[in-house]
């Protein structure tokens, strides 16, 4: 019987995990898709079939694996995505995904600071954009399981409250968006509050939580 490290994941060692139901591949460059982030895929899917978007035009930030433009990709058919990291080594994980699937010439990869690449030629094009940043607060990194800090800390931690992305993003993500378009991001199990009040700030409307299958919004 293989014996498997107490402080590497499972998933690093083997080179692989499943994520909706397609084999991804990680290494120690990106963070492991989890279960939960599949919500984020599905309230995404959903809000394009609810507009009846035949080809949406979707912006991944922070793809890490690649593994939510894929899911993505293969619920909408038609759809056009654009997936960014500000990681270079993790861009080289998502190419091998992407090529993997199949799926080089529907999904495109870009190394980006957040939005920095797309000032200027992408302002109100995106129907959806999505991000699973990273949202771990300075007290919660601290007490992670050893398992989990071997992921990369640039994919989890985010300052003393977990906002330094989320804020970022909320705050320019509607100079890209359609008008009616979405913008869908994951959060901390105790962020809520901080998150809709930076929605609102921002001028989003229709702002809306969901729980995930642990019941955590």
């Amino acid at each position: 019987m293989r014996e498997y490290s107490e402080t590497i994941p499972i998933q690093y060692e083997e080179g692989k995990t499943l994520f909706m139901g397609s084999e991804v591949l990680v290494d120690e460059r990106v963070l492991i898709p989890r279960p939960e982030t599949e919500l984020l895929v599905d309230v995404a899917y959903k809000f394009c079939r609810k507009r009846s978007l035949t080809r949406p035009f979707i912006l991944d930030v922070g793809t890490g694996s690649g593994a939510v433009s894929i899911a993505l990709r293969k619920l909408l058919k038609k759809a056009i995505i654009i997936a960014s990291d500000v990681s270079r080594e993790a861009l080289k994980v998502a190419s091998k995904n992407v090529k993997k699937q199949g799926l080089s010439d529907n999904i495109e990869l870009v190394e980006s600071d957040l939005f920095s690449y797309f000032y200027g030629a992408y302002e109100g094009l995106f129907d959806c954009i999505v991000s699973n940043p990273p949202y771990v607060s300075s007290q919660d990194y601290e007490t992670l399981d050893a398992w989990v800090k071997a992921e990369p800390r640039i994919a989890l931690y985010a300052g003393e409250e977990g906002m330094m992305y989320l804020k970022r993003i909320i705050g320019e993500a509607r100079a890209f968006l359609t008008e009616g378009g979405l913008l869908a991001v994951e959060i901390g199990y105790d962020q809520k509050d901080l998150v809709l009040e930076e929605f609102e700030k921002n001028g989003f409307s229709s702002v809306t939580s969901f729980k995930d299958f642990n019941g955590i919004d």
